[in-house]
């Protein structure tokens, strides 16, 4: 049975066991003989009695009584009076002054944030931070928050307030040996398990010596080793662990912070640089406008702090006020509610579409050709000012206005009369039909002729206290049959592509493609007169082919390359007899069997390479690709010199026809018939196939394994070193 005792512990009323009582006043004894010799000793174990009281009313809960395993607990916590104090002074550290105060120049990291407020210039924070860092002197720490206020243009001003709520006074001689403390968590942990397999190898030490006196168990000493070396090494590796986990947190904590900085600055940025569009933009009043710009900043702000808020309390140990958290809370929810309100509002001012439609009168147009051209009118004066007015394109600002690129939109149609006609639409949004056609016809925009040309803006302009509401243009312009239109360089790139209307024989030549291209109107719609032609010397395409025919006496080079041509090198008279034939990925170059009167060749660049069919043609070159799959077939006297590389490779030759062949792949697949040679020394593969008959010869690369059926006269050669089969097994 044990007695019930009530004491005053550190300023907290407690009720207590005799057991507990005494377990509590023996360690007070021992603080008290630590720090004996201390001037401070009433204060420091003023101060520990306190904290001691805190944490026995903390474990109490809704007991009321103290027991002895609440105190062993609490003086677990707290820790031996040897943790109290600082380290003996190492020779190499010298001390410093600064404010009265003595500094270590060792680095001694921290258990607990404080702000020392003994030491404090405003609030003690820079001081706090210094000894918990271990800095020696906090003038250092000092200077960096200053030189940072500057450079996060005011970032760090904040961040000092914050830190200045949030980080508590170190008020008692133990907060300020906790401040300059190292943190022991870890290691009491650690420490905690190592003693339990101490005990345990002490106990199987005392188990052995008794089996040694019985003469039972000789190993007893060798196993006590062995568990007190199991329990260092899972210390070890606990304390790796933990530390590690710490690490990743702060490095986690340290990208958070730096991005809420980088956010803050650019946040800072942004407004400076979309002031002046605001009011163009914003579907809000000035006061709303701003409002809104307020609630992202509190809905992107608010959970960054709060994720700080949570690193500080898991680093450092320090939890955030109630009011604190409940006012952030508040606030984000109203930002929330703000936000959402606005967004509807803003949404209502786009619901509808309206439009306003006007005629441009080209009458005067006398020629059979009319030429659009574009252009933008810059008053200099108006906009010289802004620095961001460099570029030709997108939004520029004035003093008076505001002036939007685009979009534009041109199409071309097949006028009814024998007459050009341009007729203008510019389309707008708001609130409703009547409201969206007056936003669209609030713009500066026309379009205007001069002799047979037709001037097209390729910017329009917002007055000073207009607003944006996603107002576009389109022109429809209509040519009469036979007659024609052209697109200068700064136009032509807004013209409508498939959306004109183009006759089927007009090859893909469209405006927004050519500028400065004659195009015709024809009964079956618009065809351009000057467009470069397949085998031109500037023909380009953006359509590609991978397959290739090419027949009768004309040599060739297919070579790889990011846009499709074809240029034909010859004679006019020679190259109007080669006809182009495009069939899907597949284009034919043939003769028909006219004669030509000298060479002619062609070369074609293209992205891809699948197969090539030579008929009795001249030399034909292929270089430069790296396929999946590829065939080459030729017959007659072609003569091929292929720089391919392909995972399976596919060759059949006839004929007197040859291929020199280079590169590497994975398999290759030959078939060789009449007088046809292969030279593939160079092509290197892995596996293989050859078919030789009649008097066809043929020399192959091949490295692991080779089937090779040779008929007649015909020789095969194999080299690489492959395992030679004569049959399908």
């Amino acid at each position: 049975m044990n007695k019930i005792l009530n004491i005053n512990l550190g300023g907290y009323a407690l009720t207590i066991d005799d057991d507990a009582y005494e377990y509590l006043q023996a360690y007070l004894e021992s603080i008290r003989r630590r720090f004996s010799e201390s001037e401070g000793r009433d204060e420091i174990v003023a101060d520990i009695e306190a904290r001691l009281g805190e944490i026995l009313t903390e474990t109490l809960g809704n007991r009321t009584i103290v027991m002895l395993p609440d105190v062993e607990s609490a003086v677990t916590v707290m820790g031996k009076p040897e943790d109290f104090g600082s380290d003996p002074v190492d020779a190499r550290q010298h001390s410093t002054k600064s404010s009265g105060k003595t500094y270590t120049s060792g680095i001694k990291p921290g258990k607990r944030l404080f702000r020392d407020e003994e030491d404090a210039v405003v609030a003690g924070v820079c001081s706090g931070l210094s000894a918990y860092f271990g800095i020696a002197d906090p003038v250092w720490m000092r200077l960096l928050f200053v030189v940072l206020a500057f450079a996060s243009f005011g970032f760090w001003l904040p961040a000092y307030v914050l830190l200045w709520i949030l980080v508590q006074p170190a008020k008692t001689a133990a907060d300020r040996l906790a401040m300059r403390g190292e943190p022991v968590n870890v290691d009491n942990i650690a420490r905690e398990i190592e003693d339990t397999f101490e005990r345990l190898g002490t106990r199987m030490n005392e188990f052995g010596a008794d089996a040694k006196q019985k003469g039972t168990s000789p190993g007893a000493n060798a196993m006590n080793k062995g568990v007190n070396a199991i329990g260092t090494i899972f210390g070890f590796m606990l304390r790796f662990i933990a530390k590690f986990g710490v690490f990743i947190i702060m490095l986690v904590g340290f990208a958070l912070f730096i991005a809420l900085a980088v956010s803050w600055v650019a946040g800072i940025w942004s407004l400076m640089v979309a002031a002046p569009y605001v009011d163009y933009f914003s579907p809000y009043s000035s006061s709303l406008t701003w409002l809104g710009f307020s609630n992202i900043f509190f809905l992107l702000g608010i959970p960054i702090v709060t994720l700080c808020l949570v690193f500080a309390r898991v680093l450092f140990k320090v939890r955030a006020p109630a009011w604190l958290r409940t006012g952030l809370g508040i606030v984000w929810g109203i930002s929330l509610f703000s936000f959402i309100s606005l967004v509807g509002a803003a949404a209502r001012e786009y619901r509808h579409s309206g439009s306003v439609t006007s005629d441009i009168d080209l009458s005067g147009i006398r020629s059979d050709t009319l030429r659009v051209e574009g252009f933008r009118e810059i008053n200099p004066s108006d906009y010289e000012e802004f620095w961001f007015n460099q570029d030709n394109e997108g939004v520029r600002m004035g003093d008076n206005s505001m002036e939007v690129s685009g979009p534009i939109e041109v199409r071309v149609r097949k006028s009814d009369t024998n007459q050009f006609r341009c007729t203008q639409i510019i389309r707008a949004q708001g609130t409703s039909n009547i409201e969206a056609q007056e936003n669209a016809g609030q713009i500066q925009y026309m379009a205007s002729t001069s002799g047979n040309i037709l001037r097209v803006p390729t910017a329009y302009s917002i007055s000073k206290g207009r607003k944006w509401r996603v107002q576009r243009i389109r022109l429809n312009i209509e040519v009469p049959e036979g007659k024609s239109i052209v697109f200068d360089e700064k136009i032509y790139r807004y013209s409508a592509s498939d959306l004109d209307n183009y006759a089927q024989s007009n090859r893909k030549n469209y405006i927004s493609h050519e500028p400065d291209r004659v195009f015709r109107m024809t009964a079956d719609g618009l065809i351009c007169t000057n467009c470069p032609e397949l085998g031109d010397r500037n023909y380009r395409s953006d359509r590609s082919y991978e397959k290739f025919i090419i027949e009768d006496k004309i040599s060739a080079e297919i070579r790889q390359g990011d846009e499709f041509r074809v240029e034909i090198e010859g004679s006019n008279a020679d190259k109007d007899k080669i006809q182009k034939i495009q069939s899907g990925d597949k284009i034919t170059f043939t003769t028909n069997g006219k004669k030509l009167d000298g060479p002619v060749h062609v070369l074609i660049q293209t992205h891809n390479f699948t197969s090539l069919h030579a008929d009795n043609t001249g030399e034909i070159v292929i270089r430069g690709f790296d396929e999946g799959q590829a065939s080459i077939t030729a017959k007659g006297s072609s003569v091929i010199k292929a720089y391919i590389d392909s995972r399976s490779l596919n060759i059949a030759l006839s004929g007197n026809a040859t291929l020199d062949l280079t590169g590497k792949g994975d398999e290759l697949d030959v078939n060789l018939t009449d007088t046809a040679v292969l030279e593939s020394t160079n092509w290197r593969a892995d596996s293989g196939e050859i078919y030789a008959s009649e008097s066809a010869r043929a020399r192959v690369f091949v490295k692991n394994r080779v089937l090779v059926v040779s008929t007649g006269s015909s020789t095969v050669k194999v080299d690489g070193g492959a395992e030679i089969r004569n049959n399908r097994e």
